[in-house]
């Protein structure tokens, strides 16, 4: 027998399906994110801008806020949970699949270290225990933000959501800063993930309305791009209290978009890269540095941002790919977490799905 858990999750709800704009959303997160770095490191590789840099700017404001803000829509179901179970479900959980990956991660990326000076190679990993690394960071700041979140359940929302909101600002204006990486991501970005809790009815409220009112919505899509576009082009989308308001209405833009490319037919492997959107998210990076050297040596596609698309693609359906192909076998730890690292773990060799 094997229990499934999400890790981007979808609490158990009334109903055992899940709620299709949810996917979509993730789905749009995880293709900005990879995008985001494909069109970074091949630009930077070949010294030269693509097509689709346009893209990766304009999603810049409201790229990870999004993906924090849908992260904590479900919390509410849960935040009360016994704590065994929430630190079981909201914090084991992902911590397992940070320091797998971050171990894979070391091991490709700091071979040399590991083989000259292992010890050498263990202080690394502890020190990215501490401090996230590469684009793992995210697993990393969830775990975080649900025991901080946990921490502050009694006290009343607009009390931290303002005090989120502020470290934001002053993080942004540059008057709080860190040696901390995580510190310092836990002041950009905590408020859109308190938000998605504390906000989640209304933001469901708000997809309910886009089902109804679908051309208004596509009205209102087009006036915030429009906007959006122009303040980025201006590059104002960093300055302080814009830069939040900014990542806010984006966030709510995805949310409402996603209710529409939920009902497109067309749309449906957006859907299922969102259901799967934390096994792209562990994995991308590796097929994506490989393709990337091996275009950059080669100039096999010399259009940059033909290259970066085709990485693109690559980087998200490999990790798909693998997924598939490993289910069933005892390399299915990679994305599923079994029950011997689990508190209270049950049955041995069962295993928890990640996605």
């Amino acid at each position: 027998m094997r229990a499934t858990q999400p890790l981007f999750s979808r609490e158990a709800g009334p109903a055992a399906g899940r709620i299709a704009w949810v996917d979509y959303a993730k789905g749009v997160c995880i293709l900005l994110v990879v995008m985001f770095h494909t069109v970074n490191h091949y630009e930077e590789a070949v010294g030269a801008t693509g097509w689709m840099r346009w893209i990766v700017d304009f999603s810049k404001p409201f790229r990870m806020p999004d993906f924090f803000l849908i992260s904590g829509l479900f919390l509410s179901r849960t935040i009360n949970a016994p704590l065994r179970d929430y630190i079981d479900r909201k914090v084991l959980h992902f911590a397992y699949f940070y320091f797998l990956w971050l171990a894979i991660t070391l091991a490709v990326t700091d071979l040399d270290v590991l083989r000259a000076d292992p010890a050498e190679w263990a202080k690394l990993f502890g020190w990215h225990m501490i401090q996230p690394v590469g684009t793992l960071w995210f697993v990393h700041m969830l775990a975080i933000f649900y025991v901080l979140t946990r921490l502050v359940r009694k006290a009343p929302k607009l009390v931290v959501l303002a005090a989120a909101a502020g470290l934001q600002i002053a993080h942004q204006a540059q008057w709080i800063d860190t040696p901390s990486f995580a510190v310092n991501r836990l002041m950009d970005y905590y408020v859109y993930f308190f938000l998605g809790y504390a906000l989640s009815e209304a933001i469901f409220a708000m997809a309910d309305r886009v089902r109804e009112t679908p051309r208004l919505t596509i009205a209102m899509l087009a006036v915030w791009a429009m906007v959006n576009f122009q303040l980025t082009s201006n590059e104002v989308h960093g300055l302080p209290v814009l830069g939040l308001v900014m990542g806010l209405v984006g966030a709510f833009a995805v949310v409402q978009l996603s209710v529409l490319l939920s009902r497109a037919r067309a749309a449906g492997f957006l859907g299922y890269c969102g259901r799967n959107s934390i096994v792209i998210y562990l994995a991308f990076f590796f097929p994506m540095m490989a393709l990337e050297r091996l275009l950059a040596g080669s100039n096999a596609i010399p259009d940059v941002g033909w290259a970066c698309a085709t990485i693109l693609v690559v980087s998200l359906l490999a990790p798909l790919a693998m997924h598939q192909a490993i289910r069933g076998t005892p390399l299915r730890a990679l994305f599923e977490r079994p029950r011997m690292v689990r508190l209270g773990g049950r049955k041995a060799g069962a295993v928890e799905a990640a996605a």
